[in-house]
């Protein structure tokens, strides 16, 4: 689905990422992980058509990113949702209006504007809070909710346009660690029950490396290793680790 070729990015001249080779295959499910600094969010804006690369190309579906319309970019972003490490939600509106802006990218001007007027979707709207566990908040203001609430209501958010790749950017990091967890969990059986490709970059490598078919260590923006959960050793992770104590 994706293919990353010699990427590189930089920042004021200085690189934050240095030649990442890799390519994402439909339903697989990608722990991407290693300390903050290392690039991971800048990885997940390139891989969501955000950022251009400095150097390199992105293909989807063997075509270059850098070729695509605006069309063809809004259309590749529609199919490839970001869940933040922020939940970014409009706190003065309901849930409701904020799982529905997830679709708005996707609709006419008319439609968007009568959605701003009237509350469509209600049903779809229900059917993916239900297993997130916010069936009864959709009337809801959103900015009444827990941190952790709003987190989930972010992910309804990404998944209510039912996409094909879905990229977890941290999204537990502002949570304590029994609500991370939960919501870690959430978004892996979210990836599961929908056959969704993921890419989840957390430090929660012990619960994701059960559920997940490769990880992938990133640090001082080059990749460390991209194997099979079973084939990442403990060495491996204190290389990845060396100097943090982000490691949970």
């Amino acid at each position: 689905m994706l293919r990353l070729h010699d990427i590189g990015r930089a920042w004021s001249g200085r690189p934050v990422l240095q030649h990442i080779d890799l390519s994402l295959q439909a339903g697989e499910r990608v722990a991407l992980i290693g300390p903050s600094g290392g690039g991971k969010s800048t990885l997940i804006k390139l891989m969501a058509g955000a950022l251009r690369p400095s150097q390199g190309r992105i293909e989807v579906q063997g075509r270059s990113m850098g070729d695509f319309s605006w069309r063809e970019l809004q259309a590749f972003r529609a199919r490839c949702r970001v869940v933040e490490q922020h939940s970014l939600l409009v706190a003065q509106s309901t849930v409701h209006r904020n799982v529905v802006s997830g679709l708005l990218s996707g609709w006419s001007w008319p439609r968007v504007l009568w959605a701003a007027l009237w509350p469509v979707a209600r049903e779809r709207v229900q059917r993916v809070l239900q297993p997130l566990g916010l069936a009864d908040q959709q009337w809801a203001l959103a900015g009444e909710l827990s941190g952790g609430q709003m987190q989930r209501v972010a992910i309804a958010r990404a998944l209510i346009s039912e996409p094909d790749i879905l990229l977890a950017d941290e999204p537990t990091a502002s949570l304590d660690p029994h609500t991370a967890r939960a919501v870690t969990q959430l978004i892996i059986d979210a990836a599961l029950a929908r056959q969704m490709t993921l890419v989840f970059c957390t430090h929660w490598f012990d619960i994701v490396r059960r559920d997940c078919t490769r990880v992938i260590g990133l640090r001082d923006g080059q990749l460390l290793f991209d194997l099979p959960p079973a084939q990442v050793t403990p060495a491996q992770l204190e290389q990845l680790y060396a100097g943090s104590d982000e490691r949970l």
